[in-house]
């Protein structure tokens, strides 16, 4: 079955965003350049588990491994919080994103759908946190607390209203939930459940300085982790004697990051699992409300858990609709092969593309930024802009009592 179309009419888009529970699903892609795409890393990771080597390689690979994607998406943090580098180019991109969406939540038409939008993303860094402060929006993001925030699945779903001082009016205020499927740098576990441990709030990003910390002390011992680097390469070293403890400390700290692995058994390897099965039911859940919505950005769509959330809502939900932007038509073709041999019964998977443009000529692309101004921008309102004018007509009468002046 073609999910791919070239077409996603303002009329439709309106409809979907006044009258269907909206979601959007943010990916790796949505964040790109300042943060690497992960590439063959997960399956790089997924083989190491089940090669035969001895365990001074296999530290050494992984540490490889981590590294690379330490330094290019984990570490790159610090610059979000300081806004250096290419993190206020990013967070622009982010605040025009969650400042459009705003605006169509603030003029949702209908009185019986919540003025909420959940935003479920794989990416672990805090350029949609800091982007929402920026702005001032509600963000929802699982934490309550005020000294020592706690997260917790049950903190999402709450409506939050906002009353007049001076009239009294009730109005519901635009809130954002933000659900990080793969977890966060700014989340840290704390307590003795393995598996379901507490997860508190490291906005100051220590664990993450102490793991940078423990890998400045091996990183010439590492090997640069690049798109062509092959699994077989890091085996073959060479590597370092006792490699095992020398890593120990630098492959300790990193583990004490509450973010999920990019491997293929991501989910039953990390601390966190309880807790990140719980964030994939939220997203299930979502999408098999009645009139749901699900609008996908920079997401490749080869995670396969998320995948097949997708292919079974679709399945058992019609009155879902998946409205996924390819980046280029090249990748529109890589997500429709993704859902290859999956049964999509009602239709309801749609793969929005960029035009194809003549070989050697450089077309429109579908980032974020594009996504927004092309589609998103076309449909919001101008809460700037009365939507009429009224005239009021003032005359001074004689007072009825005379005055003394």
């Amino acid at each position: 079955m073609t999910l791919v179309s070239k077409e996603l009419t303002s009329e439709r888009l309106r409809d979907l965003v006044q009258d269907a529970h909206l979601s959007f699903l943010i990916g790796a892609g949505a964040s790109a350049p300042m943060f690497r795409l992960l590439g063959d890393v997960e399956n790089m990771l997924t083989s190491l588990e089940a090669a035969d080597v001895d365990e001074d390689a296999r530290a050494f690979a992984r540490a490889s491994i981590y590294s690379g994607f330490f330094r290019s998406v984990v570490l790159k943090n610090q610059d979000l919080l300081a806004r250096t580098g290419e993190a206020p180019h990013l967070l622009t991109r982010y605040e025009s994103f969650l400042g459009t969406i705003n605006r169509l939540l603030i003029e949702r038409r209908s009185s019986i759908l919540n003025k909420q939008v959940n935003i479920f993303t794989t990416n672990v860094d805090l350029a949609i946190e800091i982007a929402a402060e920026t702005l001032q929006v509600h963000l929802n993001d699982g934490f309550a607390g005020r000294l020592q925030p706690s997260f917790s699945t049950s903190n999402f779903g709450s409506v939050v209203s906002r009353r007049s001082l001076q009239y009294d009016n009730l109005s519901e205020v635009p809130t954002f939930n933000l659900l990080k499927l793969h977890g966060s740098v700014g989340w840290s576990a704390e307590g003795q459940d393995e598996n379901r441990p507490g997860i508190s709030l490291d906005a100051r990003l220590e664990r993450v300085a102490t793991a940078a910390e423990a890998l400045d002390a091996v990183d010439t011992l590492l090997i640069d982790v690049g798109q062509g680097t092959t699994l077989q390469e890091l085996l073959q070293g060479p590597v370092p004697l006792n490699s095992v403890d020398l890593l120990k400390p630098f492959l300790d700290a990193y583990r004490q990051l509450a973010i999920v692995n990019p491997t293929k058994t991501k989910f039953q390897q990390t601390v966190l699992n309880q807790n990140y099965y719980d964030l994939l039911r939220l997203f299930s859940n979502e999408l098999e409300k009645e009139n749901a919505v699900l609008f996908v950005v920079g997401f490749s769509c080869r995670d396969e858990h998320i995948r097949e959330l997708m292919v079974r809502a679709a399945r058992t939900n019609p009155t879902l609709q998946i409205v996924i932007f390819a980046y280029s038509p090249h990748s529109a073709a890589e997500i429709e092969r993704a859902f290859e041999g999956y049964p999509i019964t009602n239709s309801n998977i749609l793969v929005v593309a960029p035009p194809d443009t003549p070989e050697g000529h450089e077309g429109l692309r579908f980032d974020l930024p594009t996504v927004v101004a092309e589609f998103f921008d076309k449909v919001a309102p101008n809460v700037s802009t009365p939507k009429q004018a009224v005239e009021i007509e003032v005359s001074v009468k004689e007072p009825l009592v005379a005055t003394d002046d």
